[in-house]
């Protein structure tokens, strides 16, 4: 891969936490200085110096406990209590890994030497390398089902998707149009974006394309970023990594309200992004097919937060664990209610699931 000394040197990210005080921070990860950086999500009381990595730090991803980042030359992917403190550099071993990403159950990982997506469990076991074979990979997300990766091979560059199980894969599922050079994905339930920092550095897109189809790709829905080396999404806004600049963008949604040096990290050549938060997420219900003579119903449903997990419950029954579509079979006649909460990867969980109540026949 000809762009290994780019990712290498151009190494930072950042993430939006907001912890349980409800006080909110944005994280960045400074590679030439070893560095995970830290300030407040207005931009005010940058730490350059908030973590300790011993390594270069290259992705970051969060959960309700932790912190995880990338160390691209330490071949490990490292982990630090959320206050700075516990720091451990090679809690997990991977070579070369160029993205990291958090669910409610597992880290995934992608790396450059093994050309795959890996996995293993929260607490670092059950390590697999090879889950999900590539070519380039730069930069992992996930969804409520599914994680997506970067493909960095210029002509097409690719967005690829698969099941957590490593299954279901298509490595196409995003074609970039032109010649791109994505590091860093980021999901929310309408769009995938991307960060295509050139070749070598030199880029200035930020890209888009429709989640659930994969169609409708721009290439440059943002078009003024300095080499973008990750991208990160939180509720309305956009941020990524300006490794030409050492700052923090950030954006609407909709490509809007573009603040290219939202906040002045003080770190030496950054990149990659993810965007957690403890906020709840919202559940919603999509759709919901009622057959009253086969007597049964299936619901397709989502929830506000990338990576959330689900549990749900009919009428009175205890709540259990399920993943959309779900279907009942074999339903009373009379009224029923369907309920479904999400939990986001930090175990937020939804204080108000979705409900729809509805009537089999007789």
């Amino acid at each position: 891969m000809k762009r290994v000394g780019l990712l290498i040197t151009l190494s930072s990210v950042l993430v939006l936490l907001l912890v349980p005080s409800a006080h909110a921070f944005i994280y960045w990860a400074s590679s030439q200085d070893a560095k995970i950086g830290r300030a407040n999500n207005d931009g005010s009381g940058v730490d350059n110096h908030f973590i300790a990595t011993g390594s270069l730090p290259f992705a970051v991803a969060v959960n309700s406990a932790h912190l995880y980042w990338a160390n691209q030359n330490g071949n490990s992917i490292g982990r630090a209590n959320l206050d700075g403190s516990g720091v451990n550099n090679h809690f997990i071993s991977v070579p070369e890994p160029s993205g990291v990403a958090v669910t409610g159950s597992y880290i995934f990982w992608s790396s450059i030497s093994d050309s795959a997506v890996g996995r293993a469990n929260l607490n670092g076991s059950s390590r697999q390398r090879n889950l999900i074979p590539t070519t380039t990979p730069c930069g992992v997300a996930v969804d409520s089902g599914h994680v997506y990766w970067a493909e960095d091979s210029g002509t097409p560059s690719l967005i690829g998707r698969a099941s957590f199980g490593g299954d279901n894969v298509t490595q196409n599922w995003v074609t970039i149009p032109g010649i791109a050079f994505p590091c860093g994905v980021a999901i929310n339930t309408a769009n995938i974006f991307w960060a295509d920092s050139g070749f070598f550095g030199g880029g200035t897109n930020i890209g888009r394309a429709n989640t659930s189809t994969g169609m409708g790709a721009d290439a440059s829905t943002i078009g003024d970023a300095s080499t973008p080396c990750g991208v990160a999404v939180k509720s309305s806004h956009l941020y990524w990594a300006n490794a030409g600049t050492n700052t923090i963008g950030r954006a609407r949604t909709d490509s809007t309200g573009v603040k290219e040096s939202f906040i002045h990290t003080g770190g030496d050549q950054i990149c990659g992004v993810a965007v957690d938060s403890l906020q709840a997420p919202e559940t919603r219900i999509d759709s919901a097919r009622i057959r009253t003579k086969r007597r049964k119903a299936t619901f397709r449903f989502s929830s506000s937060e990338a990576g959330s997990t689900f549990r749900c419950r009919r009428d009175d029954k205890v709540y259990g664990a399920c993943s959309s579509p779900k279907t009942y079979k074999h339903l009373k006649r009379g009224r029923h209610t369907f309920q479904v909460q999400a939990k986001s990867p930090q175990n937020a969980l939804d204080p108000t699931p979705a409900k729809k109540t509805f009537k089999i026949k007789g």
